[in-house]
């Protein structure tokens, strides 16, 4: 978890992330991130103030509700429990932001 490393589990490191934010039109399903067979790590963070749902997958495989919904200052993590490499999608009812960073080694 963000900001929560466990004393009794080795700390992976990284050294090439990515960061950056997504512009998310209301109602419009948009790629966050492409599939990256080399993804280590990747984190969305919701700093607006309206649900948003990701789509592990192309945007028109979930819809608003029906995916894993970030609640506002909500966040989500990929990493080594649960490592996902396939296109990550977003969509949100109102226009909004979401931050992102992702990590390959």
């Amino acid at each position: 978890m963000i900001n929560n490393s466990s004393t009794t589990i080795e700390v992976v490191k990284f050294s090439n992330c990515l960061h950056g934010d997504k512009d998310l039109t209301g109602t419009v399903g948009d790629t966050v991130l492409n599939a990256n067979s080399n993804r280590q790590y990747a984190a969305f963070i919701n700093n607006s103030s309206s649900d948003i749902t990701l789509i592990l997958g192309d945007k028109s495989k979930g819809a608003i509700g029906r995916g894993i919904v970030l609640k506002p200052r909500g966040s989500y993590e990929i990493n080594q429990s649960n490592l996902y490499v396939g296109k990550v999608s977003a969509i949100s009812a109102s226009n909004c932001k979401l931050t992102f960073t992702e990590c390959i080694e």
